[in-house]
């Protein structure tokens, strides 16, 4: 992620926070003592609404418990669109089928070249006319030697050519039928790469052989011929071209705007691991290097959702929140250095409450371990939103986003217990309320609650982490 931004972009990101301001006489909220807190007993009889989940990332072949958790959405992707083991007796079979839109990965800008052979039709076709048919025929060939792959070449496609361009979308909308898919995630979605540095030459080719062209023209046009031929689009960061691309697509993806991994020194044994000398854990605040806010990541959040706002009308739905994030360690013996991954409770609620502020599709992954990424909070039925935007707690310096069905939280990191009480007349009269994170009923008075916000520290640098919850209305 870019770590510099212009003065015309940070103007704007804070001119995206002022929305919420005009707002804040829907809400009052202050810190108040332990003893206003109340937990009901009596739960026996109190449920909630749940629906399907809006968006995951799953593998077909890493068990049936990978292949249940994928039904439980309504949008799941699922792997590569040319992996031959992907194919539709296999998407049938584990009744994938059912999903509402299950989709391949497609890289968009590129395809791999296998230098010891075994190439579909279609790339052996681009490979013999790579002369005109793609934008770097005799290299660099810079994805696989960046990544250390001895097996392939990459090549860029020349999408200013017409018979190219024609083949690449009959291949792809054969091969997704062929193999029952009925959408695509593209990869590098908005085409930027091109204007990298180390891509210069293939930009400079792209050029001479389209002289009269506009590249991001033509990753627009291939969107929107493959979405008028029924393809279900998803992209990957398009909104980075948003003017050319949002039009054309149905969901486009952000990555690392809430949590991301990063590693630290550390020397520990890890269960069924072994020892290990550096220790990935979640940061909180990845936007920039320095971060230590969540303005940071709200500034961005709140840029996307005016992209959101523009392009809808175009039948742009929505983004979809990609984040990452560590597994939580637990010592296995109070003494010794043995530690097992446990589930990131913390920070796959703080993932979705961030997002939630803005009404986004969200998805925490959990790279080392995807079974500890699997939570219900996927699949709580909040409902419509109310009010404009989101609520700035001052106070606290957190924020608060009502639904019809419940509410968001989210706050920065304090050293010890906070009890908030909140008051809305987004809060419905007298009813009972269910605090997802603690698995706790509790009672809503003439439109004001109490939570309980416990602040967790990180296992090994003892920082204090920032929350994120979801309180949910009685059926």
């Amino acid at each position: 992620m870019t770590k510099n931004i212009s003065s015309l972009f940070k103007y704007l990101l804070i001119l995206s926070f002022l929305h919420v301001s005009s707002f804040a006489d829907n809400l009052h909220a202050n810190i108040v003592g332990k003893n206003q807190y109340k937990i009901i007993d009596n739960t026996k009889n109190l449920t909630i609404l749940k629906q399907k989940g809006g968006y995951a990332t799953s593998s077909l072949f890493e068990g049936e418990s990978a292949i249940r958790w994928a039904k439980k959405f309504s949008i799941v992707e699922l792997g590569d669109i040319n992996d031959d083991k992907l194919t539709y007796k296999r998407l049938k079979k584990d009744g994938i089928l059912s999903i509402k839109r299950h989709i391949a990965y497609d890289w968009m800008p590129a395809f791999y070249y296998y230098t010891d052979g075994g190439n579909s039709g279609f790339v052996s076709w681009l490979y013999k006319h790579r002369r005109f048919a793609t934008l770097n025929p005799n290299g660099p060939f810079i994805h696989c030697k960046e990544n250390h792959y001895d097996w392939c070449k990459d090549y860029y496609y020349n999408l200013g050519n017409k018979e190219v361009f024609r083949h690449r979308v009959d291949n792809l909308i054969h091969t997704i039928k062929q193999k029952g898919f009925n959408g695509v995630f593209f990869d590098w979605a908005s085409g930027g790469y091109i204007l990298q540095k180390e891509y210069k030459s293939i930009f400079a080719r792209f050029k001479q052989l389209n002289p009269h062209k506009n590249y991001f023209s033509l990753v627009a046009k291939f969107y929107k011929i493959l979405r008028q031929r029924g393809v279900f689009v998803v992209t990957n960061q398009a909104f980075r071209k948003h003017a050319y691309l949002l039009p054309f697509v149905s969901y486009d993806m952000t990555e690392s705007y809430i949590t991301d991994t990063k590693q630290i020194q550390k020397k520990i044994q890890v269960q069924g691991v072994g020892w290990v000398n550096n220790v990935e854990i979640t940061n909180y605040y990845p936007i920039y290097d320095d971060s230590h806010i969540l303005n940071d990541s709200l500034a961005f959040i709140n840029l996307l959702t005016n992209y959101k706002k523009e392009y809808q009308k175009y039948g742009f739905k929505n983004f979809i929140y990609m984040n990452y994030l560590a597994p939580v360690y637990k010592k296995v013996y109070s003494s010794g250095l043995l530690y097992r991954e446990t589930k990131p409770k913390n920070g796959i609620y703080f993932s979705y409450a961030m997002a939630k502020l803005t009404n986004n599709l969200v998805y925490a992954e959990v790279p080392q371990n995807h079974k500890l990424e699997r939570d219900n909070i996927y699949f709580y039925k909040l409902g419509r939103v109310l009010g404009k935007s989101y609520l700035i707690l001052k106070n606290i310096g957190g924020y608060v986003r009502f639904y019809k069905n419940g509410f968001v939280l989210t706050c920065k990191a304090y050293k010890h217990d906070v009890y908030l009480s909140i008051s809305s007349k987004f809060l419905p009269q007298n009813t009972d309320i269910y605090d997802a994170y603690n698995k706790v009923w509790l009672k809503d008075r003439n439109r004001r609650l109490t939570v309980k916000l416990h602040f967790i520290q990180n296992q090994f640098t003892k920082e204090y982490l920032p929350l994120g919850r979801v309180y949910l209305y009685k059926n």
